[in-house]
Parts: structure tokens; C-alpha cells; sequence
């Protein structure tokens, strides 16, 4: 009965060997390569919830691994632009912050979805084409700007779903 889980993880996991392929075309300055592995990236996620979806094999572990890998490749891509001196390295830190967060507000049955910060993600992914199609300092200084902005509404929708979950729990 398990075996129907492998398909969409497996698609998923895919999605991780994005992330080294990624750094080694930026650092090439391939940029027209990397867009097209993000891009490839982007259907992998579509395609492992759609499969999961589809195979009635959705689960909260999936639901991790998923945001895991995104996370993965996102700082990686992140990582790679501080490096190149594109974003001030706090970006990295925002990052990381809003990660951790979605892991400690959503304990490890079942993950809390924000409306907003399910976008977050979206966001950051937009982030990384716009960064790398566009080459401007000023469109960098703006983008990490609407980040900061972004995380902080989501920090605060975040909270108060994971609130009224928890206020739900002990009423109940």
C-alpha cells in the first residue's frame, strides 16, 4: 500500500537534483540554462502534487518533503545571488526565519496553511526568474524590499491561523 506514496516523492526528490544543477550553470554564467532548470523545477512540483492528487496518495510527510525540497532550492538559488553579490545576505536570513517558522507553527501532523504564505514560495520563486532575467540593482533593492514586506504579513497570518488552530484544539 505504500508503494503509491513513491511516484509523487520520487517526483519530488527529482526536484532536489535541480538544486546543485542550478549552482553550477549560474556560477558558469549559463543564466539561460539555470531559468530552464528552474523551470523544470516548477513542473516537477506541479506534477508531484498532481500525481499525489491523482494516485489518492497525499500525505502530510509529502506535504514536508515538498516544501523541504522548495526551501532547498530556493536558499540555494539565494545562496548563489549573495554570493554574486546581488542580495545583502540577510535575504538569506528572512528566508531561513520563514522556514522555520512554517515548521514550528505547524507541528508534525499536519502543516498550517496560511493564505499568505502560501504564496510565499510563488514569491520567492518569481523573485529568482526576475532576478536573473532582469539584471538591475534597483529591481534587487525592490524585490528584497517587497520581501521583507511580505514576510512580515505572513508572519502575522501565519500566527493567527496557527492561533485559531490551536484555539480550536483546546475548546474542542
Amino acid at each position: 500500500m505504500l508503494k503509491k506514496y513513491y511516484m509523487p516523492s520520487a517526483v519530488t526528490l527529482l526536484r532536489l537534483l535541480a538544486a546543485p544543477l542550478f549552482l553550477y550553470l549560474f556560477f558558469d554564467n549559463q543564466y539561460v540554462l539555470s531559468l530552464i532548470i528552474l523551470i523544470l523545477a516548477g513542473f516537477t512540483d506541479l506534477l508531484d502534487g498532481y500525481l499525489a492528487r491523482k494516485m489518492n496518495a497525499t500525505s502530510n510527510m509529502g506535504a514536508y518533503l515538498d516544501v523541504t525540497v522548495d526551501f532547498i532550492l530556493i536558499m540555494t538559488c539565494f545562496m548563489a545571488f549573495v554570493i554574486k553579490g546581488w542580495y545583502d545576505p540577510l535575504i538569506l536570513l528572512i528566508i531561513v526565519a520563514m522556514f522555520i517558522l512554517f515548521v514550528a507553527t505547524s507541528g508534525l501532523k499536519k502543516p498550517v496553511y496560511d493564505p499568505v504564505g502560501k504564496y510565499l514560495g510563488a514569491f520567492l520563486m518569481g523573485m529568482i526568474f526576475l532576478s536573473i532575467i532582469f539584471y538591475w540593482d534597483s529591481l534587487w533593492n525592490v524585490l528584497s524590499v517587497l520581501i521583507a514586506l511580505f514576510s512580515i504579513i505572513s508572519v502575522g497570518s501565519r500566527l493567527f491561523f496557527f492561533l485559531k488552530r490551536v484555539r480550536r484544539i483546546f475548546v474542542t
